[in-house]
Order: structure tokens, then sequence, then C-alpha cells
């Protein structure tokens, strides 16, 4: 929320807490870059659902250094398809999940003195993640001719959590020019672990039958995952409290980990977005409201060169709220 308030700056013995509500639906089928718009056409395709509530503190053991845990929780995800698909699509059958997620601890630093540098600075931050969510989540679902109905694992992608202990890689630059403050934050989650153990929706659909060629699609990959964001934000003069900002984002799985192997059925890609947003702040309380409104679609190949689909949002809603107190 930079540019929401004069400083970004914690003082020492200082916390502030946070929350944040990421409201997101996708349907439309992309390989590569291009939409296949047959699945929509045959309505054959996936309607994925995700409802994450983020509740974070931050401690500041000095000015220059503070602590973030993060708690994430799954309030509610969906993952549904008309099964069989082919030749015509049967009744729509859904998968659902919640749950606890994987907590972050970060600690962040920033390399420049904040007593001289009011108006600029860089922060660089290191994290741990632990497996405190559940990946092996399961509901009833049918195979892909529609039938067995029993318990199965649910899609990897509304499982709560990844099933590995990850490491964080974060930094954060901004700038104020006369009254408007430019950024740029990045984070790298990095997850050495290459499967989880739990069947993938490609072993769940086919009854645990693979060909030998997808045998390494089998389980669940834990993959690295990242986001980017730049822009800037710049105060309403005619609306005391009132800012906005305006940033690109963008969000993505990479096919190859920076540790470790990169087995497991995975969905590889990244997506941009422009990122439209409204703030308003009240003494050590800060609201806001941004829509991430996509612009690109890549859904990539993954490690072993196999191309793929997979549904991407054509916009999302975040929600957050923070609040300052203590010194």
């Amino acid at each position: 929320m930079l540019g929401a308030q004069r400083t970004p700056y914690l003082r020492a013995g200082e916390w502030q807490l946070g929350t944040s509500l990421r409201w997101l639906d996708s349907y439309r089928h992309f390989a590569g870059t291009v939409e296949q718009t047959q699945r929509a056409d045959r309505k054959n395709n996936v309607v994925n659902r995700q409802r994450i509530w983020d509740v974070s503190g931050t401690y500041a053991l000095n000015q220059q250094c503070s602590l973030t845990l993060s708690v994430p929780v799954l309030l509610h995800g969906s993952w549904s398809i008309p099964l069989p698909i082919n030749p015509a699509p049967g009744p729509r059958y859904r998968q659902d999940s919640s749950g606890l997620g994987d907590i972050t601890l970060t600690a962040r630093y920033w390399l420049l003195s904040c007593r001289k540098h009011t108006r600029e600075n860089i922060g660089v931050g290191l994290g741990i993640k632990a497996p405190t969510g559940d990946p092996h989540v399961e509901d009833d679902f049918p195979d892909i001719d529609g039938k067995n109905l029993r318990k199965r694992a649910v899609d990897q992608s509304i499982q709560p959590g990844d099933g590995g202990w990850g490491i964080v890689f974060d930094i954060q630059t901004f700038k104020i020019i006369g009254t408007t403050t430019w950024f740029f934050s990045g984070t790298y989650l990095a997850n050495p672990k290459d499967v989880n153990g739990t069947p993938s929706i490609v072993s769940v659909l086919r009854n645990g039958v693979l060909a030998p060629a997808d045998e390494y699609r089998r389980y669940n990959s834990v993959p690295d995952q990242y986001v980017v964001r730049a822009g800037m934000a710049f105060p309403l003069e005619f609306a005391e409290g009132w800012s906005m900002s305006l940033a690109w984002r963008a969000e993505g799985v990479p096919r190859n980990d920076v540790f470790g192997s990169s087995n497991g059925f995975r969905r590889p890609g990244y997506a941009t977005f422009v990122e439209p947003g409204l703030i308003y702040s009240r003494g050590s309380e800060v609201w806001s409201l941004t829509t991430p409104v996509t612009l690109l679609r890549n859904r990539i190949e993954d490690s072993k060169g196999r191309e793929g689909d997979a549904t991407f949002a054509d916009y999302f809603l975040l929600f957050g709220y923070q609040k300052r107190f203590g010194r």
C-alpha cells in the first residue's frame, strides 16, 4: 500500500496487522497464448473458483528490519468439469475444498538508512514457507467416463497446501517524486521438493492407469511460484485520505524449479495484468481494493516439453486492510 501513507517505515517496536481477500473465477482455456474457444462452445470447459483469505502480522525489530508472519486460508475452492467430456458432455461434476494454507515467516531489511532516505529505498527479504496446508484433500468425484463416484484427490489448483517446505525471496523498492510514489516489488517462492504424493487430476480421472509417457505426471508437483508488480500511487487532492494506484502485474508458475527436480503434474505458465486500485487511509488504518485485469495469458510447456491447457481469469478482486499500532 505504498503511497497511502506518509512513510512505509515502521518504527522500532511497532506492529502492523493486515488482512486480504483474493476472489477469483476462471473458465477460459488457453494453450500457449491461444484461447481454446472450442471448450466453451462445446460446454466441456473447466470452471475454477478460489476464495483465499490471508492474515499477516509484521513486527519492526528496528526501523531497518522487520518480521512478517503470513497465514493464508482457503475459504472455498472448487473445480468442475462435465463428465464424460466427449462425444457429448455429460453432467457437470464439482470438487470442493477448504482449509488452512502454507504459513510463511519472512524477514525484511531496508538497505538504505530509513532516517536519511525518507523518499526512496530498497528492501530485501528472505523467508521460509512451512507445509501447514493439507495437500491431500479429497472429495467425491467420478472418473473420466463419469462413473465410479468415490473419494478422490481434488485438483492441484484448489489444494490448500503444496506439501513442501519453501524458501521465499522478496524485493521491494520505492521512490517518491512530488506526491507520486513509484514502486516495484517481486516475490519468488522456491520449492525444492519434487512431488508430494497426491494423485494428479490426470491420474484421478484415469483411475490410476497411465501410459508410460504420462507416468511422471502420476503425482502433483510442488512447483515454484512468483509475482511481480510495478507501478505508482498518488493521492487524490480533492478527496482527503483517498489515493489511486496503477500497476503492471505478473503471476506465474515456471516449468523448472530453481532447486531440485521438476517432475510431477503442474500447469506452468503466466499471466500479466493491468492493476488499477483505490486506497483509503485514516490515521493508522488503510483500506484498499485492486482489480487486476488480464492482458496476456500463456500456458507454457512443462519440464518434459509436454503441451497442455489451463484456465485463466479475465480479472480478479483483491480486498485489503492494514492497521498499525504499538509504540
